[in-house]
């Protein structure tokens, strides 16, 4: 995610380009308050609302991966409640207002322009509404059937989930809680006591999160597709790499894009030093997605092996 952020910003894929007709628009330009003013006023709407999304794509993910990197640093110094209260800005509002510009970009920008305090207040956000974003997200995003709408929504929201992070959210963000379902309990103070050597935390934490992540993950290659910055070729490599570091990880036997990759790349796939053809295994997977490396298990040698660039040169789509 991090990467792909970076990417869009070095080549300036959120900026959008409009030629003036003439010197007084130029003046026009240099007279106005804002460009997004000029670019209203001049019948130029449409480039004024994709300059708005494009930015709000860029700094809004930036903002939440600034918060979930520092998270996982605390979280892996057993710093549980300074990890849980930073994952909650980006998890709880920044995710659902990326889901709202993935799901209807129309009726996020009208929002945005009448009355954003109040629109995109959590409280104003009822969970109804919260599942029909993460749903109409879903349908815009590719692979996104790994997990259903209402599970990523129990995940971040629901209290009521002893084993979601809503729960935890809430209580390392404050001393004490009054919801019935996470109240503090007699002579407790919210983890205040708890135990940094205790390992529960870490029991159920890492899968929300891989499925959340995840999720965000195709929200941000959907979004930044919509710049026009990023063909369809690279968008489907994108989510190979992204999914098939996922399963190979996280699901259950041998995942299918692993069986996709060996199958489709089979001719290529002979170790430079000895020639022994191999195949990628579930456990290689994470490092062969993302780093593009694969080591012979004959000779014992690593080499790089690029996939981005050999998919590149075929025609394929990933449904």
């Amino acid at each position: 995610m991090a990467a792909l952020l970076v990417e869009m910003e070095s080549t300036g894929a959120n900026e959008v380009s409009v030629s003036l007709s003439d010197e007084s628009e130029r003046d026009l330009l240099e007279s106005s308050e804002s460009v997004i003013d000029f670019l209203n006023s001049t019948g130029r709407s449409k480039f004024a609302d994709r300059a708005i999304l494009n930015t709000i794509n860029m700094v809004l993910f930036s903002d939440m991966l600034h918060f979930l990197y520092e998270a996982l640093i605390s979280l892996e110094k057993k710093k549980f409640t300074v990890a849980l209260s930073l994952m909650r800005k980006p998890l709880k509002e920044g995710f659902i207002l990326a889901s709202w510009i993935c799901a209807d970009e129309a009726e996020f920008l009208e929002n945005l322009k009448l009355d954003p305090a109040k629109t995109f207040d959590q409280g104003e956000i009822s969970p109804e509404k919260k599942i029909s974003l993460i749903e109409g997200a879903k349908g815009k995003c590719k692979g996104s059937d790994f997990i259903a709408s209402d599970q990523i929504y129990s995940i971040i929201y629901d209290r009521k989930n002893e084993y979601g992070l809503a729960p935890l959210f809430d209580k390392a963000t404050h001393l004490v809680t009054r919801n019935p379902h996470i109240a503090t309990e007699q002579l407790n103070i919210n983890f205040i006591f708890k135990n940094p050597l205790d390992n529960d935390i870490y029991e159920n934490i890492y899968a929300d999160l891989a499925k959340t992540l995840m999720f965000m993950n195709l929200i941000q290659i959907e979004l930044y597709s919509r710049m026009g910055a990023v063909k369809e070729k690279y968008k489907n490599w994108l989510l190979l790499t992204s999914l098939g570091v996922y399963g190979a990880i996280f699901l259950k036997g041998r995942p299918p894009l692993l069986r996709f990759v060996n199958s489709t790349m089979k001719e290529f796939m002979n170790c430079p030093g000895c020639d022994t053809a191999f195949k990628i295994r579930k456990a290689e997977a994470p490092s062969f997605f993302i780093r593009e490396t694969v080591t012979c298990r004959e000779y014992g040698m690593e080499h790089h092996f690029p996939l981005g660039w050999l998919l590149s040169k075929v025609e394929w789509t990933l449904e």
